[in-house]
């Protein structure tokens, strides 16, 4: 039984010694991406012209304030006429009668007073009458015309040429009106009231751990932005028509209730990022970021230089991948040489092989995004293939899809460069 036990064990830890003799070194670096459409050699620039129902600037506004700001001041001296005319003609004439009435009621007030005897008017004598005047008006000119400040919180202002600036960055390209010309064209926003309704909001307790829902307003808002989209060279359009998911209703969930202006400006601007995005899928030449990585295994005594020099040329051609892309290709091709070479003496079923079902799985790792990378899609299918028959664990076989993906993506571009 101990004896068992002790095989058990050794035959544990070799396994755990075989596991760490796998090393994984990262390396990140830049690749430029060929556009899914290919434009002509000559074209090397691209201008974009927006279109919009919305005010470019904030002119009309302020030419409407300075209209109005001069139009008062020519009409002020009116108005100060008009102030005066009113002053004597009402405020001062109400003076006068109110004048005339102090009079009269002071003078009904003493003769009462007067016909009292003299206890009385002794008794009284602290509530003698007295003739008050009321307070004579003053006069004030009306105040200067000034040039009233303007709000346009309430309005959406766009100019189409900042629009186009800062949202269309064709990559490769340069600004020039020499080549492709694009024309974005918004249609009008379409919107529908929010929608009020009470929904169930899950909530956690971290004290009891526990799940709890509570009732919340929820408010659904629809709306649409129709949008023409047109692309071309020379007058001939390479597409044109209404950009993908602008002419239908989409939705949108809020916990309070949003403004129109709101929803409306947001949506310009998404609408503004996925056209940029669009047009460099297509036509630019954008520079993704890739993340490498080199499997390799620990080298006892020699026993694995070839898979050592590999590394060193894989390694070497990743860094050098972004700036110098043809030495690093060949760099990269040497790497595949010698892996592949390596791959002919792999034993997936012998534990002790040099190079065993581990070795070899990372390895074939090794090539498949190599091949990738310096565009050998159908090797890289070859072994992606390869790759899959062998008995994979979760994180492998996320690999195989993620970069059977990432080969046809790179293949369909290559092919149509």
């Amino acid at each position: 039984m101990k004896k068992n036990v002790l095989v058990i064990a050794l035959l544990f830890a070799l396994s755990i010694v075989n596991a760490q003799n796998i090393q994984n070194i990262g390396v990140s670096f830049t690749q430029t991406l060929y556009p899914k459409k290919t434009l002509p050699a000559n074209i090397k620039n691209y201008a974009v012209t927006v279109t919009t129902p919305y005010l470019k600037d904030d002119s009309t506004f302020r030419k409407i304030a300075e209209d109005k700001y001069q139009a008062d001041l020519k009409n002020y001296p009116n108005v100060i006429a008009e102030a005066k005319k009113k002053f004597n003609e009402v405020e001062m004439v109400n003076h006068n009668v109110k004048v005339e009435e102090a009079k009269e009621r002071y003078k009904l007030e003493s003769e009462q007073f007067n016909k009292m005897s003299t206890l009385e008017r002794l008794a009284l004598i602290d509530k003698k009458p007295v003739l008050q005047y009321p307070p004579k008006p003053v006069y004030y000119d009306p105040p200067v015309p000034r040039l009233e400040s303007i709000n346009v919180s309430d309005i959406i202002i766009y100019n189409p040429e900042t629009l186009a600036k800062n949202y269309i960055k064709l990559s490769g390209f340069g600004d020039g009106n020499d080549g492709l010309q694009i024309k974005i064209d918004f249609k009008g926003f379409e919107y529908v009231e929010p929608a009020a309704s009470l929904v169930n909001v899950e909530n956690y307790n971290p004290q009891t751990k526990e799940k709890f829902y509570t009732k919340q307003t929820q408010f659904v808002t629809k709306y649409r932005h129709p949008t023409m989209l047109q692309v071309s060279i020379d007058g001939k359009n390479l597409s044109s028509g209404i950009f993908q998911g602008t002419s239908e209703f989409q939705s949108k969930a809020t916990s309070s209730k949003p403004t129109r202006l709101y929803i409306e400006r947001q949506e310009i601007e998404s609408i503004m990022s996925r056209i940029n995005q669009y047009l460099n899928d297509q036509y630019g030449y954008v520079t993704v970021t890739r993340y490498a990585n080199v499997y390799t295994v620990k080298n006892r005594k020699g026993e694995y230089d070839d898979i050592e020099k590999a590394r060193d040329f894989a390694i070497s051609g990743y860094k050098n991948y972004t700036q110098h892309q043809e030495d690093a290709v060949k760099d990269l091709a040497n790497a595949i040489a010698i892996w592949e070479k390596i791959m002919t003496e792999v034993n997936y079923d012998d534990s002790k092989a040099r190079i065993d079902e581990k070795v070899g799985t990372v390895i074939l790792k090794n090539i498949i995004f190599a091949c990738i990378i310096t565009n050998e899609f159908e090797k890289a299918n070859k072994y992606l293939t390869d790759f899959k028959s062998l008995r994979l664990s979760y994180d492998d076989k996320q690999f195989a899809d993620n970069y059977e993906k990432m080969a046809a993506e790179l293949k369909s571009r290559f092919d149509g460069k």
